[in-house]
């Protein structure tokens, strides 16, 4: 509309000014899209200087037709201060900051420190207090599936494959596009809610690029592990590895680094016992070469367990271990039913343990040896799971059952400290997914 405002007075190039270079990449296609292509008109775009990689990396792909001026900005100036609270930093030093505050430009923290020299070195476009308030990084959930959302409460009292074959597989083969997204959407809010920012969702099934959809519109960050079934569940379920690996790779193409970096897309057979070995190897080459993550369900039940070992004849890690499948890239979803020689298999190999106690509990699964494998130096990350094995998406909650869980078994309450599972769902989660150098920290 006001591209034809333009035109009626004469108008041929428009000159737009932002002032964040967080909504440059928004900008191009509108401008493309509705000045360039429809209407014909030659844009232009300024924009203030604050943070030239986040800068670079939006200005990625620059279009034809479409220029580029830089304002300098401001000396001191930002776009948000939130200030007053305690900050919990989670850096290496694991700093904790009273009457703290963090500044923000673009889409960069670019200072964690006192409020006093907050105040003194800034201004800001806007400013929160957070008096009597923790500063905490995003949460990071870094496992569940969201499409449950609209399943909670309707599979109760069952053990892992039965919980499978009677409520969720059905429920998945029914469920159309637009049940995906609204569930996948939902579950989006409900972790945005107890402040999670980055969501590691393993569907499966169908309709994968709603899952995504969901996350880029309600601005989180997200990485999809593509699931699939092979072998031993529901024929109406299974897919040809091939098509599955075919698959993946377009998603990995079309979605992986998409939303402004926000959007990983990753391999994920769903769990051994339902893949073959051919197809557990031909995804750790897709892995390897697009460099994401391996994300499968390992060691979660006594069920799977014997089930794997009745198909592959050894379990789990084992067979992970002999295929050469563990790697830093790895994530062991659950890790309850591991012995102490895997667990040191997994820590040799780098690879992860994404913890889900809740559900580890609701279907009576087991307790994970999570306090075993941090002594042994492996990384363990947090996840909700699915709200129809948890009935929620809360990852403070979910942290306080990780914590208490643990003390019980072991009799022990200081087996996990509430440092440690906090570890879990910020910068454990960050290294599990390869990012801690850009999320799980306040630095």
């Amino acid at each position: 509309v006001g591209g034809i405002e333009f035109i009626r007075s004469g108008v041929t190039t428009i000159i737009d000014h932002h002032a964040s270079p967080n909504s440059i990449r928004g900008s191009l296609k509108t401008i493309k899209k509705a000045v360039v292509e429809e209407l014909g008109l030659r844009a232009s775009l300024c924009y203030e200087i604050s943070d030239r990689d986040g800068q670079e990396r939006a200005l990625e792909g620059i279009t034809e037709n479409i220029e580029f001026f830089e304002l300098a900005r401001e000396e001191g100036m930002a776009d948000l201060i939130v200030k007053g609270g305690t900050v919990v930093t989670m850096d290496g030093a694991r700093r904790i900051i009273r009457d703290g505050a963090i500044v923000i430009s673009g889409d960069r923290i670019e200072f964690v420190g006192s409020r006093e020299e907050a105040e003194g070195k800034y201004r800001a476009e806007r400013t929160i207090d957070a008096s009597g308030k923790f500063i905490f990084p995003g949460f990071i959930n870094a496992h569940t599936h969201m499409f449950q959302v609209l399943l909670r409460n309707l599979a109760v009292d069952m053990v892992l494959l039965e919980w499978l074959r009677r409520v969720i597989h059905p429920a998945l083969l029914a469920f159309e596009e637009e049940d995906v997204y609204v569930g996948a959407l939902l579950g989006c809010l409900e972790n945005i809610k107890s402040g999670v920012t980055c969501i590691v969702d393993n569907h499966y099934g169908r309709y994968f690029d709603a899952v995504l959809r969901a996350m880029v519109e309600a601005g989180v960050r997200g990485c999809l592990p593509r699931g699939g079934y092979v072998v031993n569940a529901k024929e109406e379920l299974l897919e040809d590895p091939d098509y599955i690996l075919r698959d993946t790779e377009r998603l990995i193409r079309e979605w992986h680094g998409a939303a402004g970096g926000r959007i990983m897309v990753g391999v994920a057979p769903m769990h051994p016992c339902f893949a073959t070995r051919e197809f557990l190897l031909k995804a750790k080459e897709l892995s390897d070469k697009y460099g994401v993550v391996y994300h499968t369900h390992t060691g979660e039940s006594r069920e799977d367990q014997e089930l794997n070992r009745r198909f592959h004849g050894q379990s789990d890690v084992e067979l992970l271990q002999e295929l050469g499948i563990l790697s830093p890239r790895y994530h062991a979803v659950h890790g309850v039913w591991v012995s102490q020689r895997e667990i040191g298999y997994l820590a040799e190999a780098g690879a992860h343990v994404i913890h889900n106690p809740v559900s580890n509990m609701y279907m009576g699964s087991g307790v994970a040896p999570v306090p075993e494998m941090l002594a042994a130096g492996v990384n363990v990350a947090l996840g909700t799971d699915g709200p129809a094995s948890n009935n929620c998406q809360d990852i403070i909650q979910t942290m306080k059952f990780a914590a208490c869980l643990h003390k019980v078994s072991k009799l022990d309450p200081a087996a996990i400290t509430a440092r440690q599972v906090l570890e879990m769902a910020t910068i454990n989660g960050a290294k599990a997914l390869g990012l801690e150098d850009q999320i799980g920290s306040l630095e």
